[in-house]
C-alpha cells in the first residue's frame, strides 16, 4: 500500500498507535471553542490568585456581602485592604472595621467623621450614616483594591442562593470540557503528512515533528472530572479563605455616578472637607425626611431637620468628584435647622452652596430658638440688587457686603462662605474674598444657639427683602468653630473644571 486514505487510518491504525481523532475536535471550529474556554478559565483563576496575592505583604482581602457601597463596590466583588495607622485616617476613606453591631463580622464602608476619636461610618448607597460609632482598635485597614465579582460564590453561599451556586459549577464543567475539546491528530508511523487535515504547512510540520520525536502514542490523558473537581476545589478554597464584610443598613438610594471610590480623596459633595472637618455639616442628599443628617465631628450631638416646603434629591451642583443632589426651598415655609446648639458665636466659619434666579432671602442666621424665630444675628442674605451681605449686630448693623453688579441669583451653583474672629469679618463667594471688615470682630451675645439655612427676618437690614425666605436650592451646608483662613476656604470650592 502505498497511501492511506484518512478514513483507513482512523478505522485500522498501525500496530502501537491509536486511531487519528475525528475531524470534529481537529477541526478550526474546536480549536477556537477550546481557545476561548481556556482563555475564560485562565481569567477566572488569575483573578482569583489575584485577590490572593496582597496577603503576602500582610494585607488582608474581603468579599463585599452587600449593596451598600454601590456603585463603588458591587456584591461579590473582592476588596484589599492594607493596614493603616489610625492617625492617618480621612475622611473619605474607605475602612475595613470589626462591625460595632454584629461581634464576629466585618464591615467595610466609608469614613464620614471622626467624632470623639472615633469613627463614623456611612456606605455609599446609604441615605444616613451607621448609627455606631466604632473605634479605632477595630480597624483593620484602608481599601486600596477592588477585584470586581471574583467572590461571587461567596456571596451566594452567605445569602444561600444554593441554585446559582450549582449553576456556576455546572457552568465551569461545560467550560473545563470545552477547554479539553480540541485535540491534534495522532499520525501513525510511516503515514505520509497528507494524511493529516489542515493546510499543507501544517501537515508538513506535523509530520516533521512526529518524525523527530519519535513518539507515536497520544499523552495520557487527565480525566475531565479530575479537572473539574480540581479546579472547582481551589476557587473554592481560595474563595472561602475570604473574609465576608457585611455593610447593609439603610435603605439603598441611587447614587451619582463617580470614580471608583477605594481612594483617599474626601466625598464630601461640593465641599473639601479631607483637611478641615467641619463641626457640622448637613449634606443636604437625603431622599427622605425630616432629618438631615450630621455627619460632621459633633455627629452624635444631634442631626438637623427639614422643615416646611422642602423638596428633597434635587438636582445639586456638579463638581470635581462628580454631580451632588440639593433641596429645593419654597421661598415661603421652607428651611433646614441644625440639632447642634452653636458653642463660639464669635469664631466660626459657616458654608452653604446655593442656586437663585429669586433676588432676596437667607442663606443662613444663628437663631437663638431652634424653631420659633427669636433673637437672630449674623447672617448672610442676597439683597435686592442679587449682592450677598455678611453681617452682625453690635448695638447696630454691621455688614460687609459684595462689589455691585454682580447678581448672585443668576441660576448657578454658588458657594457662600463667611467667617467671623478676631480678624474681623470675612466674606467668600466660590472659593475667593468679596468683602470683609477687620475691625468687626463680634456680634450680639449668644449662647446655645442654632443655624438656620433658608429663612429668617431680614427686615431692617440694609438691602434685605420684606421676605427673609430663600427661593431656590441650598447643597453642602457646613459649620465650622473657627474661623477658616482664605486658603483653606479656597480649598472648599470644587467646581467641575
Amino acid at each position: 500500500m502505498t497511501a492511506l486514505s484518512l478514513g483507513a487510518v482512523r478505522l485500522w491504525p498501525a500496530p502501537g498507535t491509536e486511531a487519528v481523532p475525528a475531524p470534529l475536535r481537529s477541526g478550526w471550529t474546536a480549536l477556537v471553542v477550546s481557545t476561548v474556554a481556556r482563555t475564560l478559565l485562565v481569567v477566572v483563576v488569575a483573578l482569583a490568585v489575584w485577590s490572593q496575592l496582597p496577603a503576602l505583604l500582610g494585607w488582608q482581602s474581603t468579599v463585599v456581602m452587600s449593596g451598600s457601597m454601590s456603585p463603588h463596590l458591587n456584591t461579590g466583588d473582592v476588596a484589599v485592604v492594607r493596614p493603616i495607622d489610625p492617625t492617618d485616617v480621612r475622611a473619605g476613606q474607605v475602612l475595613l472595621v470589626d462591625d460595632p453591631d454584629h461581634p464576629g463580622r466585618l464591615r467595610l464602608h466609608r469614613l464620614v467623621a471622626l467624632e470623639d476619636g472615633r469613627l463614623r461610618l456611612q456606605g455609599d448607597a446609604n441615605a444616613a450614616p451607621d448609627s455606631s460609632l466604632v473605634d479605632l482598635q477595630a480597624l483593620r485597614g484602608i481599601g486600596v483594591l477592588r477585584v470586581p465579582a471574583i467572590g461571587l460564590p461567596v456571596a451566594w453561599a452567605g445569602s444561600g442562593e444554593w441554585l446559582l451556586l450549582v449553576s456556576t459549577a455546572a457552568a465551569v464543567t461545560v467550560l473545563v470540557a470545552a477547554a479539553g475539546w480540541s485535540r491534534e491528530p495522532v499520525v501513525p508511523s510511516g503515514v505520509r503528512a497528507a494524511t493529516s487535515p489542515g493546510p499543507a504547512g501544517l501537515r508538513a510540520w506535523r509530520a516533521r515533528l512526529v518524525r523527530r520525536s519519535g513518539r507515536h502514542r497520544r499523552p495520557r490523558a487527565v480525566s475531565a472530572p479530575r479537572v473539574v473537581v480540581g479546579l472547582v476545589a481551589v476557587v473554592l478554597t481560595a474563595g472561602f479563605l475570604l473574609t465576608s464584610a457585611l455593610a447593609g443598613y439603610a435603605a439603598a438610594t441611587v447614587n451619582s455616578p463617580d470614580t471608583w471610590g477605594m481612594s483617599e480623596a474626601a466625598r464630601w459633595g461640593c465641599v473639601d472637607q479631607s483637611a478641615v472637618r467641619a463641626v457640622q455639616f448637613l449634606a443636604l442628599t437625603e431622599q427622605v425626611g425630616p432629618t438631615a443628617y450630621n455627619t460632621g465631628t459633633s455627629a452624635l450631638a444631634g442631626d438637623g431637620t427639614y422643615r416646611g416646603g422642602v423638596l428633597l434629591d434635587q438636582t445639586g451642583p456638579v463638581c470635581n468628584a462628580g454631580p451632588v443632589r440639593a433641596v429645593t426651598l419654597d421661598g415661603s415655609s421652607g428651611w433646614v435647622g441644625t440639632g447642634v446648639p452653636e458653642a463660639t458665636a464669635d469664631d466660626f466659619t459657616t458654608q452653604v452652596w446655593f442656586r437663585t434666579t429669586v433676588r432676596g432671602g437667607k442663606l443662613f442666621q444663628l437663631n437663638s430658638q431652634q424653631t420659633a424665630s427669636a433673637q437672630y444675628d449674623r447672617q448672610v442674605y442676597l439683597t435686592k440688587d442679587g449682592q450677598l451681605v455678611f453681617g452682625v449686630y453690635r448695638g447696630g448693623y454691621d455688614t460687609v457686603i459684595s462689589p455691585s453688579g454682580k447678581n448672585y441669583a443668576d441660576g448657578l451653583w454658588h458657594l457662600a462662605t463667611a467667617s467671623l474672629s478676631s480678624a474681623g469679618m470675612h466674606l467668600y463667594v466660590d472659593g475667593a474674598e468679596v468683602a470683609a471688615n477687620p475691625a468687626y470682630t463680634s456680634g450680639e451675645p449668644k449662647s446655645g444657639a442654632y443655624w438656620w439655612f433658608g429663612t429668617g427676618e431680614a427686615g431692617g437690614w440694609p438691602g434685605a427683602t420684606a421676605n427673609g425666605s430663600f427661593t431656590g436650592s441650598l447643597a453642602s451646608a457646613a459649620v465650622w468653630d473657627h474661623a477658616l483662613t482664605a486658603a483653606q476656604v479656597a480649598a472648599q470650592y470644587r467646581p467641575q473644571s
